[in-house]
């Protein structure tokens, strides 16, 4: 909360680095295990987040494992200026799950930073609860 009383969320975005959060759950272990990384500063590590598509495969490499997820979502909402309760909405991907997913965090577009976009993938062999067809 600020000193206005409005309600917000922050987190530290690692410099030439994807940062994984902390309250998320850990690769490999069910939940949803969320990443997020600057796209136009500081290393530009999510620069092309935001060119991910459906069917595309992502590799998170941890230390001493490797774990490979295909993309099943990608959302571009906005976030600058929107009053609370449509942040809040935008945070109900960041939230825990009861499905094992990675959630990929940044903001957008390169100019302005005005929106996120946020890109959801599933581990290769899942069932996705959305449409119950396995991954591959």
């Amino acid at each position: 909360e600020d000193d206005s009383g409005e309600w917000f969320s922050e987190w530290v975005v690692p410099a030439f680095a994807a940062g994984w959060h902390k309250n998320s759950a850990l690769p490999g272990n069910g939940g949803n295990t969320v990443v997020s990384a600057h796209h136009n500063v500081d290393g530009e590590v999510f620069r092309y987040l935001v060119d991910l598509e459906p069917g595309d495969r992502v590799e998170l490499d941890t230390v001493g494992q490797a774990f490979s997820y295909v993309v099943e979502e990608k959302y571009i909402v906005a976030e600058q200026n929107q009053p609370p309760e449509i942040q809040a909405e935008n945070a109900k991907f960041i939230q825990e799950t009861a499905d094992e997913r990675l959630t990929l965090v940044s903001c957008w577009p390169y100019e302005s930073n005005s929106h996120r976009v946020i890109v959801i993938a599933r581990p290769v062999g899942a069932l996705s609860p959305a449409t119950g067809n396995g991954v591959q």
